[in-house]
């Protein structure tokens, strides 16, 4: 136990949990938004669909290998090191994109800006639960 209140520890274990939901939340809303952007260029052109799918991509690959990873440890320094290798992964897929497959840049920077946005749409839920804690306390 932590000292006297076994509560606390309880919370923080819950919040352990639900942290790893709001990981799967966060690459389930990646694959939707991205699924969606790339279908809604479709009906602009193919090969900014194309690119779309490719930027989606991009953001989702690394995304679900820091999600898998962090889920196998809890150690602070590997979990750091894990998003340096998420960062210059992005990168790099990056770099294919644009120079290797020569992506068309209006769907790709569309695609990767808005899936990004997936983070901010996972944790709002997060701050109005936290609030409520916070309330009734």
């Amino acid at each position: 136990m932590n000292g006297s209140a076994a509560i606390p520890i309880l919370r923080a274990a819950k919040r352990l949990i639900f942290a790893q939901e709001r990981q799967i939340l966060v690459i389930q809303l990646q694959v939707f938004i991205g699924a969606i952007v790339s279908l809604g260029f479709l009906g602009v052109d193919g090969r900014e669909s194309y690119a779309a799918l490719i930027g989606a991509l991009t953001i989702i690959l690394p995304s679900a290998y820091l999600a898998w990873s962090n889920s196998r440890t809890s150690n602070p320094v590997r979990i750091l090191a894990q998003g340096v290798v998420k960062t210059v992964t992005t990168c790099l897929l990056m770099v294919v994109g644009l120079v290797f497959l020569q992506v068309a840049p209006l769907g790709y920077f569309f695609s990767l800006v808005i899936v990004q946005f997936s983070y901010l749409l996972a944790l709002a839920p997060f701050f109005k639960l936290a609030q409520a804690d916070e309330k009734r306390e």
